[in-house]
């Protein structure tokens, strides 16, 4: 005889009628929880991401809201930080991606417009603690460095979407990720690697969709290297060249204002202002004038051909002298660079006794193919992104000296032939080119764009992005304003339109 607990059979017939399923289904699996509470939590069986938080705690709003701060990692060595809303999400989740070689989690800080939005906000060190110019930590290391490439964004994002629907028993409705440079390579990744992490991805200036790369920088800054290691072109020598580029193409839009609205219209002669015998101003040494050259050229290949198209363009030259031209110690760029040559981009790592000056075209070149499966951002086929409702900003400046315009020109065209034409691009992906930026935001132009309004809009209403209002903010003090803008902050606007379009100036306060 079988012993029954009371009320056993008062169970039984309700199952039979349906009325306890019922019930059941209607109630939520878990109740929502406070910052308290998810200090106790076990995420160490979150598909594919083995998680352990090892840091909760409540942070009380001070100029902004209240949240739950969370740290933790994803096995193997993954670390991130996430921070949830106590009293007002908005049922969204934003990944804040990083820049140059990540390794750390300061980038949060990013997110403060969208935390005051009511957004969980996470990020990722992508899988190793370092400053953004050392790479040493890839050292001979793989997982580490497809932890960087790809792998750490996509586990990082699976763990803030289970520790956000166990504290607030409830999944994110929409999932976006916002970042530039590295950033920018993070959403293009995610987009083609993991079409279903997000809903909608902002790119801007993505690292890795250019055969040019890591090349680039060392060639450029290589080129200002004279035989004893000091500068050929000095900072007073940008300055000068700089006025003789916009007095060639600045006003080709029909605007003198300092900006060059289109690059790609600049036909400048540099060969035209070497000296000769006996002229001293307004000209340069035919070794300056190399260097110019050079530097606009990109490398040169073994055929005599450029090794990619992707190179700085015209008005892109106040920002060469921390990049290439540096007049004390090296420029920025050869240091980045060497690092990335001798740790990460071969599959046989060069090692740490490499140096820039030791790339050798017959033989590294064909070498950077080994790792393109790797660190390349470039795959044109969107299909199963696009199919789900996906949705893509991007936006560069055309006076990018780091990651320079053309390589993002290049993947839209590609990926728009891949995806059969611009009326299909163009129903969800659309590029911003900035007149005057420089890498991700600064120089001359208007750089400040309130770009994740406009994906929410095309994502949840379908209101595509047209045409955009672009900000010059008088004071620029975080990457990411809060919008609405001050008025008596802005500087000037223009509207831009998507590439091929253009944009012009709304006028200056």
């Amino acid at each position: 005889m079988t012993n029954r607990k009371p009320g056993a059979r008062v169970g039984q017939a309700l199952i039979g009628s349906g009325l306890l399923l019922g019930c059941l289904l209607a109630a939520p699996a878990f109740s929502q929880l406070s910052c308290e509470q998810m200090r106790f939590e076990d995420f160490s069986t979150v598909m594919d991401a083995p998680t352990h938080l090892t840091a909760v705690g409540a942070v009380k709003g001070t100029g902004s809201v209240a949240y739950c701060r969370i740290e933790g990692y994803v096995s193997r060595q993954v670390g991130f930080e996430l921070r949830v809303p106590t009293e007002s999400w908005n049922e969204r989740l934003l990944f804040q991606g990083c820049g140059g070689f990540c390794g750390s989690l300061r980038q949060i800080e990013d997110c403060n417009d969208a935390l005051a939005r009511g957004y969980a906000c996470v990020t990722t060190d992508l899988g190793h603690k370092s400053t953004p110019i050392d790479a040493k930590w890839a050292y001979n290391n793989r997982a580490a460095e497809i932890d960087f490439y790809y792998r750490a964004t996509h586990v990082t994002t699976l763990a803030a979407k289970a520790i956000v629907q166990r504290m607030m028993a409830k999944p994110p409705k929409r999932s976006y990720l916002r970042g530039c440079s590295t950033g920018g390579r993070q959403g293009l990744i995610s987009a083609q690697r993991f079409p279903e992490d997000f809903d909608g991805v902002i790119a801007a200036a993505p690292a890795g969709v250019s055969s040019g790369g890591g090349l680039h920088l060392i060639w450029s800054a290589l080129a200002n290297k004279s035989a004893d290691g000091a500068p050929i072109l000095s900072e007073r020598d940008v300055a000068a060249w700089q006025q003789h580029v916009l007095a060639a193409c600045d006003g080709l839009d029909g605007v003198e204002d300092g900006i060059i609205a289109d690059p790609q219209q600049c036909d400048l002669q540099p060969d035209a202002f070497v000296c000769r015998a006996g002229q001293q101003d307004g000209c340069f040494t035919k070794p300056k004038i190399e260097v110019i050259k050079k530097i606009y050229s990109g490398a040169i290949g073994l055929d005599g051909k450029p090794a990619y198209r992707s190179v700085p363009m015209p008005g892109s030259e106040p920002h060469w002298v921390p990049a290439y031209v540096r007049d004390v110690g090296p420029p920025i760029y050869y240091l980045f660079g060497g690092d990335f040559f001798r740790y990460l981009a071969f599959d046989q790592d060069a090692g740490p006794q490499w140096h820039p000056e030791d790339f050798d075209m017959a033989r590294d070149l064909p070498r950077l193919r080994s790792m393109r499966m790797l660190n390349n951002a470039a795959n044109p086929d969107l299909t199963a992104f696009a199919a789900r409702g996906g949705k893509i900003i991007l936006y560069q400046g055309w006076s990018d000296e780091s990651v320079p315009p053309l390589g993002i020109v290049d993947y839209l065209q590609l990926a728009t032939r891949t995806m059969g034409g611009m009326e299909k691009m163009r129903a969800f992906t659309r590029l911003y080119m900035l007149p005057g930026v420089a890498h991700c935001r600064g120089g001359v132009g208007p750089d400040s764009l309130d770009s994740l309004t406009h994906l929410e809009r095309w994502v949840e209403q379908g209101q595509a992005p047209e045409q955009i209002v672009v900000s010059k903010l008088k004071n620029a003090s975080v990457a990411y304003p809060a919008y609405p803008l001050p008025r008596e902050n802005i500087a000037f606007e223009w509207a831009i339109n998507p590439y091929p379009g253009g944009g012009a100036p709304l006028g200056k306060n």
